[in-house]
């Protein structure tokens, strides 16, 4: 792969970008070492370092120590929306969560096809798994309630849910440990999912509301 040269580090950070916005280089993913990427680009260790760092400055890439650079982040607006979280406080989050949710649910009723439908189901069944770790209860929920935002078809609704999911996931997981609140969770998420099923609105709107306020 051949870069023009001009502007040499920023033509490599924006081919570097482009690779993980296509997924060939997912979040979790060791990059190749700057040996490969020099190769790969046909440029100078100096212009790969330059591009490498500017993508650890905006969030993307990380750096460890005797392991490798690694993605960490898919685009730009993720890290954006990540910084901002960070400096709210939980009433606001759970503002965001709740109009959030609320809004998903109105749109996957509208625009769930059954191979959606069996999808939610599957996960709703993954979720309510009695897992022993938080972390795979956790997981497994925020699963279920992207299952819900990929039923409403609507690509950039899908992302944003996505990004703001990560930051719910501390969250969830302080309902989860509350051991006394487990099985009313699990009922009010059974009945979520039976609420889009049956294109129910009201109902679904809500449910959703029940669950953010335990």
């Amino acid at each position: 792969m051949n870069i023009i040269k001009n502007s040499l580090p920023k033509q490599v950070s924006q081919a570097i970008e482009e690779l993980i916005l296509n997924d060939t280089y997912k979040i979790g993913d060791k990059i190749p070492t700057e040996p490969e990427l020099m190769e790969m680009f046909k440029v100078s260790r100096n212009s790969v370092r330059e591009a490498i760092q500017s993508l650890i400055q905006a969030g993307l890439l990380e750096a460890k120590q005797g392991k490798g650079t690694f993605v960490i982040a898919k685009k730009r607006l993720e890290v954006e929306l990540i910084n901002s979280l960070i400096k709210v406080d939980s009433k606001d989050i759970s503002e965001v969560r709740n109009f959030l949710e609320e809004n998903i649910v109105v749109l996957a009723i509208k625009h769930a096809t059954e191979e959606d439908l069996d999808r939610i189901e599957f996960s709703l069944k993954n979720r309510n798994n009695n897992l022993d770790e938080v972390k795979e209860n956790t997981e497994a929920d925020i699963n279920f309630h992207m299952s819900i935002a990929q039923a409403t078809h609507n690509m950039l609704l899908i992302d944003l849910y996505q990004y703001i999911s990560k930051y719910f996931v501390t969250y969830i997981a302080s309902k989860i440990e509350k051991k006394e609140s487990v099985e009313e969770i699990d009922k009010l998420h059974k009945e979520l999912f039976l609420s889009i099923k049956n294109r129910d609105e009201i109902s679904a709107k809500e449910i959703v509301k029940k669950i953010i306020s335990l």
